[in-house]
């Protein structure tokens, strides 16, 4: 049953993806693969150095450099967005952040004055490699930007973005929000993922987080088409909410964070390269990609 199952996600993948799935899919999971286990300390990035944590000052500019260089060797130009901003939390108490996202305009081949934003948090909590906890987000990110910047027809402008400080209160992505808000764009809609790495049933379900009715149909079209489910929930704790409570129509994409088939090592030193699912990673990427590319022929 396993196998036939197999055998039937592998012929809608081949039947039912068209532009995106013109790409080297076992490249592409190896570069994902050498992006987790650059992040997450199985191997030497920067000056040499393997990451503990994403957590610090230090540790962040590292990795925000590392994505820097994937996104780039794609042809994409990576643009810095530094920032300081003013978060109240829920007593009222004001706090100064710092940080630096880092984004990228993949431009739409017909003139077009919307856009679509991507993005996934870099950052992780102290003492985690933070594998899962995202970086299998920040692959899928560069998996989808890749595939994206090859279709010969983009009726939509995308901005590609990591996301700093998701862990201390989604920072980065409220200094986006603003950003973006104060640029005047006409943003389509905004897709965040954090967490991607995850599949023990090997059912390759996706959440989808307190999506519009519109983007709701389309992932689960998509997902449909791959025989696998978009689970609907109402989880607001990531980078989507801060964007929606900025008045864009935004979207988490997670594993099945609600329905209990997600990583155990959540927020530990335990959430290491080696429990991640990489297949499950490059299966989402494709899932994520054609959505997107359907958003990109409307």
């Amino acid at each position: 049953m396993k196998l036939f199952k197999s055998i039937l996600l592998l012929f809608f993948v081949l039947v039912n993806t068209q532009g995106c799935a013109q790409l080297n899919t076992k490249k592409l999971q190896r570069e994902q693969t050498t992006i987790v286990s650059g992040l997450t300390g199985a191997s030497k990035i920067g000056n040499n150095k393997k990451l503990k944590h994403r957590w610090d000052i230090q540790s962040r500019i590292i990795a925000r450099n590392y994505l820097a260089n994937w996104i780039e060797n794609t042809g994409l130009k990576i643009q810095e967005h530094p920032y300081t901003i003013i978060d109240v939390d829920r007593l009222g108490k004001k706090t100064e952040f710092k940080g630096t996202n880092i984004y990228s305009i993949i431009p739409a081949t017909n003139t077009s004055d919307e856009y679509i934003v991507i993005g996934a948090h870099f950052d992780s909590v102290e003492n985690s490699p933070g594998a899962n906890d995202n970086a299998t987000g920040c692959a899928l990110l560069y998996g989808v930007s890749k595939k994206i910047a090859t279709l010969k027809t983009r009726a939509k402008n995308i901005i590609v973005v990591f996301f700093d400080q998701e862990e201390i209160g989604c920072i980065g992505s409220l200094a986006f929000a603003k950003f973006i808000k104060t640029k005047k764009y006409n943003v389509h809609s905004v897709h965040t993922i954090d967490q991607m790495g995850w599949d023990q049933d090997n059912d390759r379900n996706i959440e989808i987080e307190l999506p519009t009715p519109t983007l709701k149909a389309i992932y689960q079209k998509h997902a449909k088409l791959l025989g696998v489910s978009a689970l609907t929930t109402n989880e607001a704790g990531s980078d989507h909410r801060r964007f929606r409570a900025s008045g864009f129509n935004a979207v988490g994409i997670t594993e099945e964070y609600q329905n209990k088939d997600t990583t155990p090592h959540y927020h530990r030193s335990t959430d290491t390269f080696e429990t991640v699912n990489f297949e499950y990673l490059s299966f989402s990427t494709e899932l994520i990609c054609n959505v997107i590319e359907e958003l990109l022929t409307e």
